[in-house]
């Protein structure tokens, strides 16, 4: 199904004043140091890594990750993962537990001004791992990407293929957060059991948002 404009030079939607987040708490990121890695060596030592090391990762080391997920990368606003009409539906928060440089606590990630809003204070580790069927390494992770979608333009746009474009969206982005882990020497994964119910009852997350996937990270 094709969007009533072409996706190819498609500038993304604008987020609605109402949904700017204050800047209060405002983190501003550095810039990533290019990825060393190549690509072939970051496909072949990618791995759903389920066991972490107590060590934290570095402020540094996630900003790396977030703008691989979801970092700008042109004047017009396109990322790093494709998205259908360029809408960007998907809002990416993190879960900060060991992050050197970080205090522990839930962000939103804003890719245009490559920056974290912090929400709310204070260490959830073990609230997140029951909402994700008490596992291990959710337990045992450093930090992660939640991400929430935002049906509104997409729906506006694809209609009932809304939904399946976002699950879409969500896959590269995950891709991208694995690649990109890999070069960086941390382990990562994809948690596909996360009750999206629980998620929203623990965390500040708009009542219009529907949490669809997590990803998270670690030193191993």
């Amino acid at each position: 199904m094709k969007p009533r404009t072409s996706h190819h030079d498609h500038a993304p939607a604008p987020v609605p004043a109402a949904r700017r987040t204050a800047a209060a708490g405002r983190i501003l990121l550095s810039e990533p140091a290019p990825l060393a890695a190549r690509l072939d060596e970051c496909l072949r030592k990618r791995r759903s890594t389920r066991e972490y090391a107590e060590a934290p990762v570095h402020l540094n080391e996630l900003a790396a990750l977030l703008w691989a997920a979801q970092g700008i990368t042109s004047p017009g606003g396109l990322r790093t993962a494709p998205s259908a009409g360029a809408i960007y539906p998907l809002k990416s928060y993190v879960l900060a537990f060991r992050v050197q440089g970080l205090a522990a606590g839930f962000y939103s990630f804003d890719p245009e001004q490559n920056a974290l809003v912090l929400l709310a204070k204070g260490d959830k580790q073990e609230r997140v791992t029951k909402a994700c069927g008490d596992q291990q390494c959710v337990a045992e992770c450093a930090a992660g990407l939640l991400l929430s979608a935002w049906y509104g333009r997409l729906r506006r746009e694809f209609g009932d293929a809304a939904e399946r474009l976002a699950l879409m969206e969500a896959g590269h982005i995950g891709q991208n957060w694995h690649l990109a882990a890999a070069a960086l020497g941390l382990g990562s994964v994809s948690i596909g059991k996360m009750d999206p119910v629980a998620m929203k009852l623990l965390l500040p997350i708009p009542e219009d948002e529907h949490p669809l996937y997590l990803l998270i990270t670690g030193k191993v």
